[in-house]
C-alpha cells in the first residue's frame, strides 16, 4: 500500500510537469507566432531613386547626351547578396538619392539577362555589383566592383 501511495504522488506530480511543460510550450509557439514577420522601410520622395526606365545603354547615352548628365548604371544579378544589400541599405538614404537624382542619368540592369550581358562582356565585368559613370558617348569614366556603404558610394559620386 505504501509503494503504490508513492507512486500516485509521483504520477501525479509528472503529470502537472508534463502539463506545464505543454501550456509553456503552446504560449512559446503563439508567441512566436504574432512576432511580425513584415519590416517596413522608410521610403519616401526624399530617398527614393528615380531609375531610368530606359531598357538600353543607348537610351540612357540619348537622354545624356540631351540633360547635359553622366550616366550612372548599377548592374546587378538577382542572385548577387550585395547587390541587395545595397539595394535595401544604400539605395535607400536620402543623401545618396539627392547626389545620384541630381547628377546622373540612372540606370539599373541585370547583368544577366540577354541584352545587358553584351554590356557585361564589352566590358569586361567580371563580378557583381559592378557601378559605373559614363559619359554620354558610352565611355568609361570610373567603375567599382563590389558593394560600397554610403560613404563610399558618395565618394565614389563625386566628380
Amino acid at each position: 500500500m505504501k509503494g503504490s501511495a508513492i507512486f500516485c504522488v509521483i504520477s501525479s506530480l509528472e503529470t502537472t510537469k508534463m502539463k506545464k511543460i505543454f501550456l509553456i510550450l503552446i504560449l512559446g509557439v503563439c508567441f512566436a507566432s504574432c512576432k511580425s514577420t513584415t519590416k517596413t522601410t522608410n521610403t519616401t520622395a526624399a530617398n527614393s531613386i528615380s531609375w531610368s526606365s530606359t531598357a538600353t545603354l543607348a537610351e540612357a547615352k540619348q537622354s545624356a547626351t540631351e540633360v547635359g548628365k553622366p550616366i550612372f548604371i548599377n548592374l546587378s544579378a538577382v542572385w548577387c547578396g550585395y547587390c541587395k544589400k545595397m539595394k535595401k541599405n544604400i539605395y535607400t538614404d536620402a543623401a545618396v538619392a539627392q547626389a545620384m537624382n541630381a547628377g546622373y542619368i540612372l540606370s539599373a540592369l541585370d547583368g544577366e539577362k540577354s541584352e545587358d550581358a553584351e554590356l557585361v562582356s564589352k566590358l569586361g565585368i567580371n563580378g557583381f555589383p559592378t557601378l559605373l559613370i559614363l559619359n554620354a558617348q558610352g565611355s568609361v569614366l570610373k567603375r567599382n566592383t563590389g558593394y560600397l556603404n554610403t560613404k563610399q558610394l558618395l565618394n565614389f559620386l563625386k566628380k
